[in-house]
């Protein structure tokens, strides 16, 4: 019997080490959490159903795009898209993609991707976050460095601090 929630435990506290250190995009950091565990929660959902045989069936529904014109949807945050987008930010994950692999490499997984593709369409997902396919380059990202912080320089200014050569504050 196999289980995403370790996995995916272990995959939301690399993410909230990442928070810690970077804390230069703290919204897009929430958003990657959430969407880390709105995905955990819903694989583990679908895994108990295809056990338990009561998936739903799909439904098919028309695009309605471009249809309703007086929908106002605020913008969300966008993820990358590239191979390895996440990977390549959380430099703790990469010991755990080898149980990611084991995982998804298992009899049982593989039986319940191929019967369940909306649980197939989450993992895809979480493969194009996580690993690079043989071939394929990594996906690389502009770190936005702001060193000192503005906020660090404001509170130095507001308290009449001169950070020294060392970068140790020293009172005026």
């Amino acid at each position: 019997m196999f289980s995403f929630t370790f996995f995916f435990t272990l995959l939301q506290a690399a993410i909230g080490v990442l928070a810690l250190r970077g804390r230069s995009n703290p919204d897009f950091i929430r958003e990657v959490w959430n969407r880390v565990g709105r995905m955990g929660r819903r694989l583990e959902i679908l895994i108990q159903q295809w056990r338990a045989g009561t998936l739903p069936k799909m439904r098919v529904r028309p695009s309605r795009a471009g249809t309703d014109r007086d929908r106002a949807r605020t913008p969300s945050i966008t993820f990358p898209t590239g191979h390895g987008w996440l990977m390549a930010r959380m430099p703790d994950i990469h010991q755990k993609l080898g149980d990611l692999a084991y995982l998804l490499s298992r009899e049982e997984c593989v039986r319940f991707l191929a019967e369940v593709p909306q649980a197939r369409k989450i993992v895809s997902v979480l493969e194009r976050m996580l690993l690079v396919p043989p071939g394929k380059k990594l996906a690389t990202f502009e770190r936005q460095l702001e060193w000192p912080p503005r906020a660090q320089m404001e509170a130095i200014r507001q308290a009449q601090m001169v950070v020294g050569p060392s970068g140790s504050l020293k009172w005026i």
